[in-house]
């Protein structure tokens, strides 16, 4: 007798892969059971909806697409829970059946883990966010040593020149002083006036005064050019951390922050994700066998009778076909020997004849 069965749990039912017609003859307890294990599946397609929603929106910039991708994912989760559930038979014991489901769990985990990333990082995004904008100032600041050197080597080389400069100039003032000394008589040969010294101390200052200018000329440009090394280096610098600042993080990134983040908090989530995920199928293994699995067999056996019926017929009426054409042949053989034998029984007594009637001609000329 079929019991009422309202729309929600019909649904529910098909989302456990049950077959309607034949559960609903089964006693109220197995529906219950089964769909229990159809809102299970239900739940976990909607997981897998949000989970790939936030997966798709750090994506694809379109909402609508992500939404729709989405959907799509979610009716193939969906599809696949229920063909695993619906595929599992409880016919055996329970060692073959644990045996048998190693694959489906397996799956189950993979899905589990597909499912729960998404919403991991959604649960964690703050946490985030705030690892890898710290990991973009890390970035910057590594830019920033790694030509740290090459600055401090262009400085130390402008402060040599500026110091080999300054020394030419203490040099030029002390050829100064040296030389009015000796012309006012307050040093050197102590006569005031210019004499042969005043002279030499003259020269040579006046010829330090050009030696310093060709040096002030190199120095500048010396500088100038170590100038345009440090602002190249230094908009290097500037436009590698423009790159940093500016990058957007994606799904990946977010997974690999995430695992450094807090492991333990991410692996309580998933194992969350995997108990849904493998709920059904612990449901199926746990559960006795139940009205609904001997229905199955039953029509599974009726099934596979009439199948082997079907094939004894086909292999027998094969034999049959087989032993008419043997047969067939067979008689168009013995037919085809009785003929040779007929023909060769006229062709040798077509031979008799004639050597009949060659002898009865030879006795009359006789």
């Amino acid at each position: 007798m079929k019991s009422n069965i309202s729309i929600f749990i019909k649904f529910l039912l098909f989302s456990s892969g049950a077959t309607l017609e034949l559960i609903s003859t089964c006693p109220k307890f197995e529906i219950n059971k089964y769909a229990s294990i159809g809102l299970t599946i239900l739940f976990t397609a909607i997981l897998s909806v949000l989970s790939s929603y936030f997966a798709f929106s750090l994506i694809f910039e379109s909402n609508s697409l992500a939404i729709l991708l989405a959907l799509f994912w979610g009716c193939i989760i969906f599809n696949l829970d229920r063909y695993i559930v619906s595929s599992m038979r409880m016919n055996e014991g329970k060692t073959k059946e644990i045996l048998k489901a190693i694959p489906r769990l397996l799956i189950a985990l993979l899905i589990a883990t597909v499912i729960s990333k998404p919403l991991e990082i959604k649960l964690f995004s703050s946490e985030i966010n705030t690892f890898l904008n710290k990991e973009k100032i890390e970035l910057s600041f590594q830019t920033g040593e790694k030509y740290k050197q090459d600055l401090e080597n262009i400085n130390a080389k402008k402060e040599n020149i500026a110091l080999l400069f300054r020394e030419k100039e203490l040099l030029r003032d002390k050829y100064y002083e040296d030389y009015k000394c000796e012309c006012n008589g307050t040093c050197g040969t102590k006569v005031k006036g210019k004499g042969e010294e005043c002279n030499s101390r003259k020269e040579r200052y006046e010829l330090h005064l050009k030696e310093l200018e060709a040096s002030r000329k190199e120095k500048d440009s010396l500088l100038e050019a170590y100038g345009g090394e440090e602002t190249a280096i230094k908009e290097l610098i500037s436009s590698e951390k423009n790159v940093f600042n500016k990058k957007s993080f994606g799904f990946f990134d977010q997974v690999r922050a995430l695992n450094e983040i807090d492991k333990f908090s991410s692996l309580f989530i998933f194992l969350i994700f995997v108990m849904i995920e493998i709920a059904p199928i612990l449901t199926k293994l746990l559960s006795r066998k139940g009205p609904y699995d001997n229905l199955i067999l039953e029509h599974e056996m009726k099934f596979e009778a009439e199948y082997l019926k079907k094939l004894d017929a086909f292999n027998n009426d094969r034999v049959k076909n087989r032993k008419l054409t043997e047969m067939s042949a067979e008689l168009e053989l013995k037919s085809k020997e009785k003929e040779i034998n007929n023909l060769l029984k006229k062709n040798a007594l077509e031979r008799y004849e004639k050597m009949r009637k060659q002898i009865d001609n030879k006795n009359d000329k006789i």
